[in-house]
């Protein structure tokens, strides 16, 4: 089953499971003690959701964002805008972290707000994490009879997306390793596997034999891995359709407020309905746009 939005599943997932790892894996050697609310309303009325924000022992508020490939001046911009009005709401110092599937050379590393205001948060690039390095550590604690750390199950799930590894053989190793139950307990197989079971669609990306592969790994041992596979397409797919209903809403009252001319609303309806076509069925996408059922499935 396909999972829209892969990357922000994943880190999401990741981050409720294994916040203090990731902190820690940020050479910041701070206490979480809590999650901050991740919705801000902001001074525009437009909703909007941080990746996920971590309340730290001393008060701070991390916002720790997720970026798929590389960094640019607008995603800057916007995690600007979250730390401002964060600050504002929250009345907490606020700090931004950013980790990305990118490059830094390729990427934005500040942002002007003006000349003598920059925005300029940490970034962390999985390409500069040395998986084999890891890897070989994780190995020698396995063989040493070694209490794995939550690390360690962290670098378990990502691996694959870093640098200096093979990401189809690391893939294979790292979903291996997690099945050996004299490793983790249940509760710490399940989290780790079902981060697991969406870095493996990551990395095999269209290829569906290798993918298959894959899961047959992962869920070995682990029935509720089925289950839990239905559970989380159908809960992606639900908050696509949620976030589809609004961008819909907002879309036509900025059109109307703006008032653009049908041909360009025409335009906008039918790009957004070809996006939606690996999302939603064609009666759904023509409900949700207003288009005929014959136009929606011509697309």
């Amino acid at each position: 089953m396909y999972i829209p939005f892969k990357h922000d599943t994943l880190q999401k997932l990741s981050l409720i499971a294994f916040a203090q790892a990731i902190l820690t894996m940020m050479g910041d050697a701070r206490k979480v003690v809590g999650f901050y609310p991740t919705e801000l309303i902001i001074p525009t009325f437009r909703q909007r959701l941080m990746d996920g924000v971590l309340v730290l022992e001393d008060g701070t508020l991390i916002n720790i964002e997720f970026q798929s490939g590389n960094i640019g001046e607008k995603f800057l911009l916007r995690c600007a805008q979250y730390a401002i009005n964060l600050r504002l709401i929250s009345g907490k110092l606020v700090e931004t972290n950013i980790i990305s599937t990118g490059i830094r050379k390729n990427s934005k590393m500040v942002a002007f707000i003006s000349k003598f205001f920059p925005f300029k948060p940490r970034l962390f690039f999985y390409s500069e994490f040395d998986g084999l390095e890891r890897l070989i550590n994780i190995k020698e604690k396995i063989k040493n009879q070694e209490k794995l750390s939550q690390e360690d199950h962290y670098n378990l799930i990502f691996i694959p997306l870093m640098g200096n590894v093979d990401p189809v053989k690391a893939a294979f190793e790292v979903f291996r390793i997690v099945n050996n139950k004299n490793l983790f307990g249940e509760d710490e197989q399940a989290k780790i596997k079902q981060c697991q079971y969406i870095v493996a669609q990551i990395v095999a990306d269209d290829d569906k034999k290798l993918l298959d592969k894959f899961w047959r790994i992962i869920k070995m041992y682990n029935d509720f891995l089925v289950e839990y596979e239905t559970n989380l397409v159908e809960t992606t797919k639900r908050e696509v359709r949620e976030q589809v209903t609004k961008e819909v809403t907002k879309q036509v009252t900025e059109q109307v407020t703006e008032q653009v001319t049908k041909e360009v609303t025409k335009n906008v309806t039918l790009n957004l309905a070809k996006n939606l076509k690996d999302v939603l069925s064609n009666a759904e996408i023509a409900e949700r746009t207003g288009l005929s059922l014959e136009v929606v499935q011509n697309l």
